[in-house]
């Protein structure tokens, strides 16, 4: 019997029909999750693997994508923006333009259409809530939504200066879709929203994998997890399977890679504000002289800030008031120091170690094509790498995609977790039949490679 069934036959048998049918998933017992079988729900633009980027003067060759459910005319404007940014002085231009851009955003008067008027998007505080202990003592504040004892267990992993709020949408969506079958789990990363503040020494992806690690095993001991990270959140993901290749092997049965990168980071985007010079003097001056301490986050958050929020999105003139006001709400509440903290670790950070491991995991790698904080070329970074995995651009959207496009987003993590929940109940019926289901997964993978 798996966990995915009730304890009686005929009720299971049921149960597991309905759970198929409204998770999007194609009844196992009929027809189960092979390769190449076509995925349902997917994105609009689904990319082929293309060579390694080139500088800035020399042209990148991009193959035509195929075009799933858009036009062709939005496929070849996505193409047109894998590139690379040229550094500091373009990633300081792109990012300067939208920010002019998105100031009016903010106005009370604004007249846009918002469909999210009235919406609460601190839903995520009615949830079960509890503080989890970092290996270092740094209490992480943590919540919870869906049955303690559920089959599979999603983890949602926030972003560089944002809070758990962010996943607000998908809450909602993979709630509705997966009812009773998943648990969601949210924390906020060290020293973002009401989790603890941390040392500048444990501002590191290393240390942030350790605090996944540490949530993983204080909310979801056993049982298959799915996991999910946005920006700083996906560097997290990826540092966590570097650092417990088992895990991810045993129990992780989908990962989602969202608005993120897995290396060189200061080349462009937010990356080459951080890296500047201007911005590391600020910064060694806030840790290390307590004298200028306010008037150095001042002048460090007046920098900073506008920046990360004029880069957030995709197109700030249709952004509903409601989301735009509470990003902004959300970045400008993070404490300077802390921001200053992961300068180092976001600019120097390489998690490509994590790639061989994450060969073997159902991933999706998702990105905005506008996004000016962590470039689509970084997304094709990791497709490179992960050639089995995937791809989802979303024309139109920035780096807060998942905000920006909230159903599309949701639907695709979903089908993520759909596709968790097969593979699970995959591996415990080969097991119950005494074939072991890793066994039979590495030997099927092994004869990939060949």
């Amino acid at each position: 019997m798996t966990g995915f069934e009730g304890a009686d036959g005929e009720a299971a048998g049921k149960a597991a029909d309905e759970t198929a049918r409204r998770g999007g998933i194609e009844n196992d017992d009929d027809n189960a999750y092979t390769e190449g079988a076509p995925k349902r729900g997917r994105p609009r633009l689904r990319f082929p693997r293309r060579p390694s980027r080139s500088s800035t003067r020399t042209p990148v060759e991009v193959r035509p994508p195929e075009v799933l459910g858009g036009d062709p005319d939005e496929a070849e404007a996505v193409a047109e923006r894998i590139r690379t940014p040229g550094g500091f002085a373009a990633g300081m231009s792109a990012l300067g333009a939208a920010t002019l851009g998105s100031v009016g955003t903010l106005m009370p008067g604004r007249r846009a259409s918002d469909p999210w008027a009235g919406d609460d998007m601190d839903e995520l505080g009615v949830d079960r809530g509890s503080m989890v202990a970092a290996t270092d003592g740094v209490p992480l504040a943590v919540r919870e939504a869906g049955p303690t004892d559920a089959p599979m267990t999603v983890v949602f992993v926030h972003g560089y200066t944002l809070t758990m709020d962010t996943w607000h949408f998908q809450r909602r969506h993979l709630a509705d879709r997966f009812g009773s079958e998943i648990r969601m789990v949210f924390y906020d990363q060290r020293g973002h929203g009401l989790s603890g503040k941390s040392s500048i020494e444990n501002s590191t992806i290393d240390q942030l994998a350790r605090d996944l690690s540490t949530v993983i095993s204080a909310t979801a001991p056993t049982g298959p997890v799915v996991v999910i990270g946005h920006s700083m959140g996906g560097m997290t993901v990826m540092g966590y399977a570097v650092r417990h290749p088992e895990a991810v092997r045993d129990r992780v049965m989908g990962v989602g890679l969202v608005a993120t990168a897995m290396a060189e980071l200061s080349e462009s985007g937010l990356g080459s504000v951080l890296d500047s010079k201007a911005m590391a003097r600020v910064a060694a001056l806030i840790n290390r002289s307590p004298g200028v301490f306010t008037s150095g986050r001042k002048a460090l958050g007046a920098i900073i800030s506008p920046f990360i929020y004029g880069g957030s999105f995709g197109d700030p003139a249709s952004m509903s008031p409601t989301v735009a006001r509470f990003v902004d709400k959300t970045i400008n509440s993070t404490d300077v120091l802390t921001i200053a903290n992961f300068f180092e670790t976001l600019t120097q950070h390489d998690e490509s170690e994590a790639m061989p491991i994450l060969r073997n995991v159902r991933t999706t790698v998702l990105c905005g094509d506008r996004d000016l904080l962590t470039p689509l070329d970084r997304s094709v970074d990791i497709v490179e790498e992960l050639p089995d995995a995937e791809f989802v651009v979303v024309p139109g959207s920035g780096h807060m995609v998942m905000l920006e496009e909230p159903a599309h987003v949701s639907e695709v993590l979903g089908d993520l977790v759909a596709d968790a929940i097969v593979e699970w109940r995959e591996r415990e019926r080969l097991a119950e039949a005494g074939g072991g289901r890793r066994d039979a997964s590495a030997a099927d993978r092994s004869a990939k490679a060949s």
